[in-house]
């Protein structure tokens, strides 16, 4: 059974109605009457300080909008606000005595204007004139968020990610301790580790809340986790480490990356109506065009300017009183890009040199191709004052460059340019919430996720056609796997905030469910094409998670915060299969998870934190009922547990030297403790398999624990004209123990976490500066990657990717041309190395490659 059609002309009819259906809402909507804001008080705490990081506190506080020249707020200070206030008092407060006034811009903005008192400006009570003001869409969501919460949490802005674009869409996250996205170069996707943790579900990629990953089986590099995005469509990264609540927490145990698409407000700008942006970037260090099954690198680089090669997107928006809408589309191309030319080409192992990687230093490295193009729609009905309705729909689809380890490892002569492999992928997004008080704030969200795949499966063939030998010049075999899977979600929770007289007290709860349905179509794993090869009988069937969750925050004083949460999280798998691998067709469990976190704050904006918290990962189908990984299933696995511990200390200050410098700090020491692992071991000494069952040399079983301990800090200090971030993964400790008495500091013997494992430590130190009246911004960033954490066994050691240490070296620089003109340029490997990126396999990272983008804002 084929699971391909004709995609493209589906997915385009999709994109085409939701665009249509979304830009058709606008002036159903705009025919609504406009309706007040309702004033309402809330809790207002804003130190004396500078007037600039006093509006973007009351920005973050009470979610006004608002729209000022920073020339108008230089240099002044305010005496702060505290207390429960309508957002127009606190405002007004802050304001007296600067100087600065506000009036009502219509709609949903505050103007902020010198010279005029602020009640003639608004004509009357500042306390009453102005109603308060909603913040839809902001771009600052997030930013602070990891300097003010117990617990281990990163975010990446919009900013940050065009800042250092990079080769791929995992390069995002190379800013982020804890945090790689292994397999980088290799298969076009994000495939997230996350303190050790990675595949298999251990971590969630969820994209505006849905979860579009798909497991894909790697051959001896084990299993990726793959999600697939542009990042032009992305507005911001925030990501969880550990165990985590909310619906997006469900049967994870390693953490939750939460990748928001643009809104209307990434587009348009604050004050205006109508917004849009143009990019288009071009790169160097890449082949215009490559050859299936060739076996001679190419050494010609494609031209910078020719455009072969590079990036184009496009994205239009609105925010009007009643809806926001945004559209945006993006296209990029890059061929296979060229080694790096300096640096060491061999490891030591047992006294021996041997190849990082069959691509020697400045040639091209195959399969590392990408084409894409990428489709987004959403739109945002705000009903009345209380109530909003989001739809959204993301379309994805790429061809890209990949090979099964096998063929980048083994011997030159079957080292080649594999045929292409090509995914597409559909999201559905629908987001209610209605939120009349400080009682309810309800939001119901349901979802739905396609993802139509075809990777490759690289046949090992020896292929020296230049010979004219048979065997030789016979094709290598390789084969089409076709997978699809739908996923269906939905979660409904509720946020009710409470002042008592002993403090202030915000409770969440919910519930949520996910279902994934699993098809693929049997294919075979041979050498050459016309010979039959091993059958593999992929995962078919499906797997649902169901979650009760509800979380309670206790502000006891000014300076002690209490946090505690509970959720359950109950499991189901039914295996599909034709023939199942095992005599077991469904299996179900569940478990329940406590979290305690307590934040001690004696000095505003320095914390300090401890953090207890436990998970659970339930096996897949892959482990306990059908797989295409020569392993037999398992189905008696038991879930994975996570029992973590943390302490840390958050700094979020700004005036700490001057009065608009502004200094962050997060420091952390994590414990984190998995019984029950998940592993791949050999059936040797295992009972063995049911009558009619393969005999595999391989299987799945339950270690009795596995450890991974580390300290994590990230810090940034800006000045305005010269500012630094930094970052810092440093591994303590580490273990994996089969039993309590056979503990070791080594991964299993066959186990796919032998790929799993990061650096023993990272550092990253980014320095830049901004000239002439901030037009001009640029920097450089080192970044710094040691040994990998535990050493490779002889037996681990054929399939294992490895690194040495290696220090990189980026640039970038951005000029604004006019206020709506931009051009960006980038250097990444400037000194040109020549190594592998830690958790990246075979492959070699990209050499010196040159990126520029003009972007336009209208």
């Amino acid at each position: 059974m084929s699971l391909r059609g004709p995609l493209f002309s589906r997915h385009v009819r999709i994109a085409l109605g939701c665009a249509s259906w979304l830009g058709g809402m606008a002036p159903a909507v705009a025919q609504q009457p406009t309706q007040g804001v309702q004033s309402q008080q809330v809790a207002i705490s804003i130190p004396a300080g500078p007037l600039e990081s006093a509006l973007l506190a009351l920005g973050r506080q009470t979610d006004l909008r608002l729209v000022y020249r920073s020339e108008i707020t230089a240099g002044k200070t305010t005496g702060g606000v505290t207390g429960s206030l309508t957002p127009s008092a606190a405002l007004s407060r802050l304001l007296s005595g600067t100087g600065v006034s506000f009036r009502s811009s219509g709609g949903n903005t505050v103007t902020l204007e010198a010279g005029t008192s602020s009640v003639a400006a608004t004509g009357g009570d500042p306390d009453t004139t102005l109603k308060p003001i909603v913040l839809r869409d902001g771009n600052s969501e997030g930013v602070d968020t990891p300097y003010e919460t117990a617990g281990s949490t990163s975010y990446i802005t919009a900013e940050q990610i065009e800042r250092f674009r990079g080769s791929t869409a995992g390069d995002i996250f190379k800013n982020t301790p804890g945090v790689i996205s292994a397999n980088n170069h290799n298969g076009g996707a994000v495939n997230v580790n996350i303190r050790g943790l990675q595949g298999q579900n251990r971590v969630r990629v969820a994209i505006d809340g849905t979860q579009q990953t798909t497991t894909t089986w790697r051959g001896y590099a084990g299993v990726d986790d793959r999600t697939y995005i542009d990042p032009d469509l992305i507005g911001g990264v925030s990501i969880s480490k550990g165990p985590s609540g909310g619906a997006a927490g469900a049967g994870v145990n390693g953490g939750v990356v939460g990748i928001r698409t643009l809104n209307a407000k990434d587009v348009v700008e604050d004050g205006k109506e109508y917004g849009g942006r143009i990019k288009i970037g071009a790169q160097d260090n890449t082949t215009s065009d490559f050859t299936i099954n060739a076996i001679v690198e190419q050494t010609d680089q494609a031209e910078f300017f020719d455009f072969t090669n590079g990036n184009g997107s496009v994205a239009f928006g609105t925010v009007q009183d009643d809806f926001d809408l945004v559209i945006a589309a993006a296209r990029r191309y890059r061929g296979n890009y060229f080694a790096g030319t300096k640096g060491p080409t061999t490891y030591r192992f047992n006294n021996s040199d041997l190849r990082l990687s069959l691509t020697k230093p400045g040639e091209e490295v195959w399969n590392t191709s990408s084409e894409s193009s990428s489709f987004l729609a959403k739109g945002t009905i705000h009903i009345d004052d209380d109530q909003s309705l989001e739809l959204g729909y993301v379309h994805f689809e790429a061809e890209y460059g990949e090979a099964l380890p096998s063929l980048l490892f083994s011997q030159p002569e079957t080292f080649r340019q594999a045929p292409l492999s090509n995914v597409t992928t559909d999201t559905f997004t629908s987001r209610y919430r209605y939120n009349p008080d400080d009682r309810i704030d309800l939001k119901v969200n349901a979802w739905m996720s396609i993802v139509d795949q075809m990777d490759m499966s690289t046949g090992l063939a020896f292929y020296l056609p230049q010979y004219n030998l048979t065997p030789a010049t016979r094709p290598p075999g390789d084969d089409p796997r076709y997978a699809m899977t739908h996923t269906y979600g939905g979660d409904i929770s509720n946020t009710s905030k409470f002042e008592t007289d002993y403090g202030k007290v915000v409770v969440n709860y919910g519930i949520s469910y996910l279902l994934e349905d699993i098809d693929a179509r049997r294919y075979e794993s041979r050498t050459y094409a016309d010979l039959r090869g091993v059958p593999m009988n992929p995962s078919i069937g499906s797997r649902s998670i169901a979650s009760a969750f509800t979380s309670g925050e206790w502000e006891a004083t000014d300076w002690l915060k209490l946090n505690a949460g509970l959720r359950y999280d109950h499991y189901w798998l039914r295996d599909d299969g034709v023939t199942p691998d095992t005599t077991v067709r469904n299996r179900d469990g569940g478990r329940l998870n406590p979290s305690i976190s307590v934040t001690i704050e004696p000095i505003d904006g320095l914390q300090f934190y401890a953090l207890y918290a436990e998970g659970v990962r339930p096996p897949t189908m892959r482990e306990t009922m059908g797989s295409d990984g020569n392993a037999r299933p398992n189905p008696y696995l038991k879930p994975e547990a996570a029992k973590n511990w943390e302490i840390g200390v958050n700094l979020s200050k700004d005036g700490l030297v001057t009065e608009s410098d502004s200094a962050r700090l997060k420091l952390s020491y994590f414990n984190n403790n998995y019984t029950d692992y998940i592993s791949r071991v050999p059936t040797a000494g295992m009972p063995p398999a049911p009558p009619g069952m393969p005999n595999y040399v391989f299987t799945f079983d339950n270690l009795r624990k596995a450890k991974f301990s580390g300290i994590e800090v990230t810090a940034s200090y800006d000045l305005g004209f010269l500012y630094a971030e930094g970052s810092l993964t440093y591994y303590t400790d580490y273990m994996f123990c089969r039993t309590l008495s056979t503990c070791s500091n080594t991964t299993e013997e066959n186990d796919y976490a032998a790929n799993h494992m990061p650096p023993e430590i990272m550092k990253r130190l980014t320095v830049g500066t901004r000239l002439f009246e901030d037009k001009l911004t640029a920097g450089i960033r080192i970044t710094q990657a040691g040994p990998r954490m535990s050493p490779v066994t002889q037996g681990a050691r054929m399939y294992t990717g490895m690194w040495v240490p290696y220090t990189t070296v980026d640039a970038f620089a951005t000029y604004k041309i006019t206020e709506n003109l931009t051009f960006d340029l980038q250097a990444e490997n400037l000194t040109d190395r020549f190594y592998i990126d830690a958790l990246d396999g075979w492959n070699p990272a990209p050499g010196r490659t040159i990126r520029a983008t003009l972007s336009a804002k209208f």
